[in-house]
């Protein structure tokens, strides 16, 4: 039986892959067959305006629009929360796609009446064509899926399509796909350390630790790639828990080298933040791998907390309860709001590279930085300074009081022994004695 969404009537996604992988299986050619994958902007926006759910009311309203327009043979699923994807046997080529997909564009512009309300609809469209590359059912939607993010990324009402050109980087991502379990357990993954320097103390005070891929065959991965294909693929929890347990294996070895009182910054992804069990994950870990009373801080995204402030609040609170600091990643490159610093638990602000390069030569620049310190001070909140990489960049930087900074000019993120090695000297210097 062909199983339907039960809000829109369009098919299942499970039932369009299984009609999807028909069309290739049933030719002994590759069929011509055109996929365009369709995501809505946030339409859950306008249940805070108006106190209903007018999100499944405009999913209703766009199913009916998608059907009215189908061709004999098209088949359409909704695919997620506001994602479609839509198969046609009847487009002949990349410029006819085009055309396609600028029809859906604009049946969307035109507004939406729900209970004498209009609302305007934006959308981005990424279309995958069938090829030698794209030759199965799995790899036409991830190349669908790819290009309907890169559309994503230009702004809304945007479009993309996949050339028919091989494309070597999709084999490369379904191969990592397949990889990444077995590299998280077999040490493949492993950590680095970048330390975090205090300008007063003159001296490292804690660590962002950074996850990193030698795969045997592929070599270096970068983390841009495989952190992503973590999250799609839910990799990305024991990921985290594995990163949180070397963490307490550190505080160990830091304790042994009587630096008990540095920290260590772990990024958290929003996908591992927002899953229901995170709290009594790290819970468990804190209990049994002897991470009471460290100093852990959880790096987050400004851009994640934006998005959904009042369960934050909650959320955040929760772990500050189980003593780990917080910390705002790339402060100010996202959608910054004053209230959040004010109302929610936040120890630190990590201001971005991009506040910091060319401050020698930008007063405004400077004149910037200087009001976000000055404003992180009146709230309460500490500072890190990240992306620092030249002498003059430094030099700027020493005039702030009590900031602490990382990047390429204090030291590059080191492999443990290495990492460990540089603090060992550190604390040899420190405790010579001073010349007369």
């Amino acid at each position: 039986m062909l199983e339907k969404d039960t809000l829109t009537q369009l098919y299942r996604y499970e039932t369009f892959t299984s009609l999807l992988n028909r069309k290739f299986e049933s030719s002994d050619a590759i069929p011509k067959l055109a996929l365009f994958c369709i995501e809505f902007d946030d339409l859950a926006r306008f249940n805070d305006t108006f106190g209903i759910d007018l999100d499944e009311q405009l999913l209703i309203h766009l199913a009916d629009t998608f059907r009215r327009s189908i061709r004999e043979g098209d088949i359409i699923a909704r695919a997620g929360t506001y994602r479609f994807v839509w198969l046609s046997e009847h487009i002949a080529d990349e410029e006819e796609a085009l055309r396609h997909a600028e029809m859906i564009l604009n049946q969307l512009r035109e507004p939406f009446c729900i209970e004498g309300n209009m609302f305007y609809i934006t959308a981005s469209i990424g279309i995958s064509l069938s090829s030698e590359e794209n030759n199965s059912a799995i790899k036409l939607l991830k190349s669908a899926e790819n290009t309907m993010r890169k559309a994503q990324k230009k702004g809304t009402n945007h479009i993309e399509v996949t050339t028919n050109e091989s494309n070597p980087f999709l084999k490369t991502e379904l191969q990592l796909l397949k990889d990444l379990p077995s590299a998280i357990d077999n040490g493949e993954i492993y950590f680095v350390y970048q330390g975090q320097y205090a300008c007063n103390d003159h001296k490292f005070i804690g660590a962002e630790m950074l996850a990193r891929w030698h795969h045997p065959e592929l070599g270096h991965i970068s983390p841009g790639l495989f952190i992503p294909l973590a999250e799609k693929s839910g990799m990305i929890t024991p990921l985290t828990t594995k990163i949180l347990i070397e963490s307490s294996q550190m505080f160990q070895k830091l304790d042994a080298m009587g630096l008990s009182d540095f920290s260590l910054s772990v990024n958290i992804s929003p996908h591992v933040l927002m899953d229901k069990g995170f709290c009594d994950t790290v819970s468990f870990l804190i209990e049994h791998y002897g991470l009471q009373g460290r100093k852990l801080n959880f790096e987050i995204m400004e851009d994640t907390i934006s998005q959904n402030l009042e369960n934050f609040s909650i959320l955040l609170q929760k772990i500050k309860e189980r003593g780990i600091g917080i910390e705002i990643d790339d402060y100010g490159t996202g959608n910054t709001s004053l209230n959040y610093l004010i109302s929610l638990p936040i120890d630190y602000i990590k201001i971005d590279r991009s506040f910091v390069r060319g401050i020698d030569t930008n007063p405004k620049k400077y004149s910037l930085l200087c009001a976000i310190i000055d404003m992180a001070k009146a709230l309460e909140l500490k500072v890190i300074i990240e992306g620092v990489e030249t002498l003059l960049e430094k030099e700027m930087l020493d005039k702030f009081d009590d900031v602490i900074v990382q990047g390429y000019y204090y030291t590059k993120p080191l492999e443990e022994e290495a990492f460990l090695q540089m603090l060992a000297s550190e604390k040899a210097n420190d405790t010579l004695p001073q010349e007369a």
